[in-house]
């Protein structure tokens, strides 16, 4: 049973996290375009930190200024993209820390 639920996250993440969101690049170029100015004075642990606190801020901003129902065609699809930009923000961001420090 639970192989069947991750399978379905999974699916789901995949397909509405990053592949069905036309956006994702632009949050991937954020996080590394933020990580490489960040890393300037901060270390590269409390780089990550504010990435992650910037993209999770930014969500929340999506979430307020948009009509998720219009826009995602649904609450949970909004979720699964959302996770998939900060995913993908961090993630580059770690990849230019590793490459930087």
């Amino acid at each position: 049973m639970m192989d069947l639920i991750n399978k379905i996250i999974a699916s789901k993440f995949i397909k509405w996290g990053f592949n069905g969101n036309v956006w994702s690049w632009f949050h991937i170029l954020g996080g590394g375009v933020l990580a490489r100015i960040l890393i300037i004075w901060l270390d590269p642990g409390r780089t990550l930190l504010w990435v992650l606190i910037i993209a999770l801020l930014w969500e929340v901003f999506e979430w307020y200024a948009e009509d998720q129902e219009e826009v995602y065609g649904s609450v949970e699809r909004f979720w699964w993209d959302a996770a998939g930009d900060v995913i993908g923000a961090v993630a580059c961001a770690v990849l230019v820390v590793s490459m930087v420090w």
